[in-house]
């Protein structure tokens, strides 16, 4: 990995890394859904503003377009409502330490699907995974409800991506040139999703303080739009293993964003368990086929 594409998986981790925390202040003034769709509104504008300018190809086909919506839910909408209501609970620290459970989950539904094997090395990641989770959340402590809750809905998001990963790689095709546009048309449809389901939700206006705009801001231009722009040129440079080292780098920064910024408290087990998370994560990732270029 050259010193370019090393800044790329740093940049990516680091921006990955703070969306946690940007997701916390602007939970204060937005609701979970009313975040998941300023988020992914502004992500998809911010895509499609690259692609035009790189004259990439945008979906077309009604086909493509529906399982790009179903793609939406999976692996945007749905956990990013959650990721949002599980910080209504809980730290951003803990968030993004759950949130690296992502790999460890995909990796049995792949195989349920039929596009990986398994192996006595990702069992025991699987197994190292599921011990870390337990220590991470304090299993065994005495921790509120509402952490669990909270702890819950972040790993349930986690899941949702894990299945969002499979149905991508088993129902569309992507080529280098096609992905962006691909990218941008999902989250356009989560974008949609969100907007048509927030009416039964909504409670109303109410005051909205400007740290919140800024940090809403940051998350759906930054933390969605630009980083799927850097993760697909990752993968374009270094390929998909290269590319799935973002993910096991990602919780260091969002632990120390959580420390620095919000003055989070990180208790002495947690980094313990992310540990555990973090080397588990790893066994299952290796040379993953279902996150492999065309």
């Amino acid at each position: 990995m050259n010193k370019r594409a090393m800044l790329t998986l740093l940049s990516l981790s680091l921006i990955w890394g703070c969306s946690f925390i940007f997701i916390k202040v602007g939970i204060e003034s937005f609701s979970p859904l009313e975040l998941a769709l300023l988020r992914t509104l502004l992500g998809s504008i911010v895509i499609f503003v690259v692609v035009r300018a790189k004259k990439l190809p945008s979906p077309h086909s009604f086909e493509v377009w529906w399982k790009l919506a179903v793609a939406a839910a999976i692996s945007n909408t749905i956990p990013y409502i959650l990721f949002a209501y599980g910080e209504t609970h809980i730290s951003a620290i803990l968030a993004g330490l759950l949130n690296a459970m992502t790999p460890l989950i995909t990796f049995p539904v792949a195989i349920a699907a039929g596009i990986e094997h398994s192996s006595s090395r990702r069992i025991l990641g699987l197994v190292l995974g599921f011990i870390g989770v337990l220590i991470v959340v304090g299993i065994g402590g005495n921790i509120a409800s509402g952490s669990l809750l909270g702890s819950g809905a972040c790993l349930l998001a986690a899941a949702f991506y894990g299945v969002g990963f499979v149905f991508v790689r088993k129902t569309i095709t992507m080529t280098d040139e096609t992905r962006l546009g691909l990218a941008g048309g999902q989250l356009l449809m989560a974008t949609l999703e969100a907007f048509v389901v927030l009416p039964l939700f909504w409670h109303g206006a109410q005051a909205v303080n400007p740290r919140s705009i800024v940090a809403v801001l940051l998350l759906g231009v930054m933390g969605t739009g630009f980083a799927y722009v850097l993760s697909y040129s990752l993968i374009h440079r270094v390929g998909a293993l290269g590319a799935s080292l973002a993910p096991l780098i990602m919780p260091i920064f969002s632990t120390v964003a959580g420390v620095l910024v919000l003055q989070e408290r990180l208790i002495w087990y947690q980094p313990i368990g992310a540990a555990l998370i973090l080397v588990g994560a790893w066994f299952v990732q290796r040379t993953p086929k279902f996150l492999a270029l065309e």
